[in-house]
């Protein structure tokens, strides 16, 4: 892997290599449009008229049309004019071109200096079918710790669409999973722990990463019930 070294002027700009810690208010803001946009979504996400629509790509491109829906509506809010929504997003960090190119699930994209962006990968839980295992795997967290997504950041989101058997145990499960393949996710220790940033999601936590000639990612983890009713 490339190294990529801050430059000196990443203290006065953001750079193409390095944009810096995200402000808690942009933390928020991004919480806020996950959560108003899974409310929107809701019955999209939960109607069950097809298999496809359990599907993780078809979840996560009803939450960013709820979101984009917020973002062009009249919004008393003056800071969500300052956000975009992406869905299946290229990234260009591996090497690859074209239609090679990896896709991020979901990225929330600030219009500020830098065009900071929140970069989210999600992954199903469901019990037999898609478990812990993937959502902490290479193509789950991995894609963070391996520097493949959100390079410019040290800071990301993990969407975990639960689909049986309830939040909490969930969180529960991948907890014990994080903690079990701790080496290989080069977690940093005592870095797991409950951070609530919005009340909409009271069981939210967080996780800190060692990556290879990078900096350092934390990943904050937000399960949303998808359970088709």
């Amino acid at each position: 892997m490339t190294t990529i070294k801050p430059s000196k002027s990443t203290t006065i700009k953001p750079t193409k290599e390095y944009f810096g810690p995200f402000l808690p208010s942009f933390r928020e803001h991004v919480h806020k449009l996950v959560h108003w946009g899974y409310e929107d979504a809701l019955d999209k996400i939960q109607h069950p008229k097809n298999n496809q629509d359990k599907e993780e790509t078809s979840i996560t491109g009803f939450l960013a049309e709820a979101i984009e829906d917020q973002l062009d509506a009249f919004n008393p809010d003056d800071w969500c004019k300052c956000y975009s929504v992406y869905d299946d997003r290229a990234v260009n960090t591996d090497g690859r071109s074209g239609k090679y190119r990896s896709r991020a699930d979901l990225v929330i994209k600030s219009n500020s200096e830098g065009g900071p962006q929140y970069v989210f990968e999600a992954k199903r839980l469901k019990k037999h079918k898609h478990t812990e295992s993937d959502y902490t795997g290479s193509n789950g967290m991995g894609r963070f710790i391996s520097g493949k997504y959100a390079i410019r950041y040290n800071e990301a989101g993990m969407l975990g669409y639960v689909q049986s058997n309830g939040l909490a145990e969930w969180k529960d499960r991948v907890i014990r999973r994080i903690d079990q393949d701790a080496e290989e996710l080069n977690l940093i220790n005592g870095s797991q722990r409950d951070k609530q940033v919005i009340n909409a999601f009271p069981i939210e936590w967080m996780s800190k990463h060692n990556r290879n000639s990078l900096r350092p990612i934390t990943l904050y983890h937000i399960l949303l019930d998808c359970c088709v009713e």
